[in-house]
């Protein structure tokens, strides 16, 4: 079962590996963007790990809810605004609930991408966050349906994520700015989707 405090330290990895890879993340988005992916995503989820902490309940989708809007006042960038649609699709699925159980907690992905997808319009193959993030969903719910074991699925899509982070290495962006710099940008990683191999990381460890 997940309660708070488990999501709580769960916020609490991502924010460390976001931090501890925050130059990187901003050299690689200075390749195809404006270089501030590490800064401003080291803002959203300190906002996010903060206003966990400070919601009172126990209603995780309440808490959700307030880490999407926290993220979204944080990062008001495109990739802070795709993050608070994903965490407000999990405030939606789980409002009400107070824990959920190993097979909730494996649809977590899909739901994320899911809102990702609804706010963003983009697909898999796109040269986004879902170029990481569909395939780490895949993996961990096929994990866990084989071994109903969430450390051995965690660590399996995490793998999942990195070597799909890595193959958007040479993959044509078709949304955002990236794609007005053509082959400029085809040759470097996605900084979406290394940014989701970097959190995958971080909750499989």
């Amino acid at each position: 079962m997940l309660k708070k405090d488990e999501l709580l330290t769960g916020f609490a990895k991502i924010s460390q590996a976001v931090e501890k890879n925050l130059d990187y993340l901003g050299e690689l988005d200075g390749k195809s963007g404006d270089g501030d992916l590490g800064l401003s995503m080291k803002a959203a989820f300190d906002a996010i790990g903060k206003a966990a902490e400070a919601y009172p309940g126990d209603d995780l989708g309440l808490l959700f809810m307030n880490t999407a809007m926290a993220c979204n006042r944080a990062a008001p960038s495109t990739m802070g605004t795709l993050l608070s649609a994903g965490l407000m699709a999990l405030a939606k699925a789980f409002k009400g609930q107070v824990e959920l159980s190993e097979a909730e907690l494996i649809t977590l992905p899909r739901r994320f991408a899911e809102g990702i997808q609804s706010r963003g319009k983009a697909k898999l193959g796109d040269k986004t966050i879902l170029d990481a993030l569909l395939p780490y969903a895949d993996a961990l719910e096929a994990t866990f349906a084989e071994t109903e074991d969430l450390k051995s699925a965690s660590l399996k899509a995490a793998l999942a994520a990195e070597t799909a982070a890595e193959g958007t290495k040479g993959m044509v962006a078709q949304i955002g700015r990236a794609k007005w710099l053509g082959e400029r940008a085809n040759a470097y990683a996605d900084g979406g989707a290394t940014l989701w191999a970097i959190i995958a990381r971080s909750l499989a460890d």
